[in-house]
């Protein structure tokens, strides 16, 4: 602008000769060429005014921008779902809905996800493991920093994995083999394990990944402040939790959504009329109760449905410790062979599907293990034969909370009792099952949900809710743990988790399919895993 305003001199001083003609000399310019200069300062100042206005707005107003959708790229959008967190210190609090909202939106990790849950680039763009399984070298990203512009490098990292194991925050227990971390310098991190973990980089795409500002002061209980492309714009426990772009954001910044509003709604039929409504963008996870109604607006091209993977399991425990008719695998066998498990997933109305062992269609070195029990009620009467009631004093002693409802519990009585098997069920509170069940182990089966691999390690644990003491399982598991590479680990963990189907402490009834449905707004909806992540980069916007 400096040479527009000396350009503007010389032709104010070319268009200022004096009036000779009458003697006077005031310096005045003759009236054409004085119309002619006052034209073209008036032009040159309304364009600097026009821009130093329109930079002092578009500076000013970029909060508001972002707020309202306008003359940014990208859209606001709003997710429905029905698991609201009752705090956001993710470090302390449990429950998945807080790392659904934060983790790879707010909150990045040393190793990110990629949509089938295998590890891939985060905050390290590479790494090395050495051939004993011993010793990690992350390479990271360069020129990475917070939201709040302070500089992300190895030293955060460092501080960060320490933070977790020293202040015992939620996930510590998988660094246990951690033995020591350093930073050689600003984008190099080294972990050092006194024995191999083959599922750290599972875990470092967790909350024990996460990378915090180690100069930041915050209440986490109400605030986040992470180096993602989304910041916490807002947060109102029970009802919205809203995330705006951060338009700072160190990496590859979203262009399709600006503004995200998750609302928490009580129960899945508010979270779909809420959808139909057009209230919220996308409805996730659908419960069962919901998918018929959903189906049919699906049919009718008003939402669009994608399911996807998940590895929540709802388990049938059965007591194995010796003062149970459940010691005895054949019995246990049994009772599996009598049980339709098609009739279970088809209760759920497509959020379910079949799975006959510890792993989930989500982790490495699962397979489907479906064939070893399939539906045979005259086999499991066979194999009941040699344990009638009078040995069991009657009838199994089935205890469960009440949280699951009664259906499940009817389905499991009928079909047993059509194998000569009498079930009494008891549905009981959290508190009344924590104290019979888990305290007092005075039941023979029960319910629980377990989550793949995550709980893979309880088949080798005596002192598990099951009982269950298997050397066979316990040095196997051995095996696993001891795995050096990924090869090796699911070799390994494939031939446990078979080992553990074998076995039978448990029957897997069925695994988590979660639905998710969204209007014609959106494409791109994340599927899998959706309870605990929902990275909103992943979107795209139809229109």
């Amino acid at each position: 602008m400096s040479s527009h305003r000396a350009d503007h001199a010389r032709m104010q001083g070319k268009a200022q000769p004096t009036d000779s003609g009458n003697g006077s000399s005031h310096g005045r310019p003759s009236g054409r060429a004085g119309l002619a200069s006052f034209m073209v300062f008036v032009l040159i100042v309304a364009i600097l005014g026009g821009v130093c206005w329109g930079g002092w707005l578009l500076y000013s107003s970029k909060d508001e921008i972002l707020d309202h959708g306008i003359s940014m790229p990208g859209k606001s959008i709003s997710i429905g779902t029905t698991s609201a967190p009752s705090s956001l210190d993710i470090r302390k609090a449990s429950g998945d809905a807080i790392e659904q909202a934060l983790i790879g939106n707010v909150y990045e990790t040393l190793v990110s996800q990629d949509a089938s849950g295998s590890p891939t680039a985060g905050l390290a763009k590479s790494w090395k493991i050495s051939d004993d399984g011993l010793s990690y070298t992350f390479h990271l990203n360069s020129g990475m920093h917070f939201s709040n512009g302070d500089a992300l490098d190895a030293s955060d990292v460092v501080w960060s994995l320490r933070q977790v194991v020293t202040g015992g925050f939620v996930g510590s227990s998988s660094l246990s083999t951690l033995s020591s971390v350093s930073n050689p310098n600003a984008t190099t991190v080294v972990l050092r394990l006194a024995s191999p973990n083959p599922l750290l980089l599972r875990e470092l795409y967790g909350r024990v990944g996460i990378v915090y500002d180690k100069d930041a002061k915050l209440d986490y209980a109400s605030q986040a402040l992470g180096s993602g492309p989304y910041t916490l714009n807002s947060w109102q426990a029970g009802k919205t939790l809203v995330l705006q772009l951060n338009t700072k954001y160190w990496g590859r910044q979203p262009t399709a959504v600006t503004k995200a509003t998750f609302r928490y709604y009580s129960d899945s039929a508010a979270m779909l009329s809420a959808l139909q409504n057009k209230k919220i963008d996308i409805a996730t996870p659908l419960a069962a109760s919901s998918m018929t109604q959903a189906n049919q607006d699906a049919k009718d091209s008003k939402i669009s449905l994608v399911t996807g993977k998940g590895d929540e399991t709802l388990a049938l425990v059965f007591n194995a410790r010796s003062d149970s008719v459940l010691s005895d695998q054949r019995f246990r066998e049994a009772v599996r062979y009598m049980l339709d498990h098609a009739s279970f997933v088809a209760a759920q109305k497509g959020t379910a599907s079949t799975i006959g062992g510890p792993l989930s269609p989500l982790d490495e070195g699962y397979e489907d293990l479906t064939g070893l029990h399939p539906h045979d009620t005259a086999k499991g009467t066979q194999l009941a034969y040699y344990f009638p009631p009078s040995y069991y004093n009657g009838s199994l002693r089935f205890v469960y909370p009440q949280s699951y409802g009664s259906a499940v519990g009817d389905l499991i009585k009928s079909q047993l009792a059509a194998g000569g098997v009498p079930v009494t069920v008891t549905m009981v509170s959290d508190a009344d099952w924590k104290s019979t069940v888990e305290s007092r182990h005075d039941f023979d089966m029960t319910l629980t949900t377990m989550s793949g691999a995550s709980d893979a390690a309880s088949f080798a644990d005596p002192d598990s809710l099951s009982g269950y003491d298997s050397p066979n399982a316990q040095s196997e598991w051995k095996t696993v743990e001891a795995s050096r590479n990924d090869a090796s680990y699911r070799t390994n963990i494939a031939a446990y988790a078979r080992t553990v189907s074998t076995e039978s402490p448990v029957d897997w009834l069925y695994v988590s399919t979660p639905v998710t449905a969204f209007n014609h707004t959106v494409t791109n909806v994340p599927s899998n895993s959706v309870t605990r992540y929902f990275p909103l980069r992943a979107i795209s916007s139809a229109q």
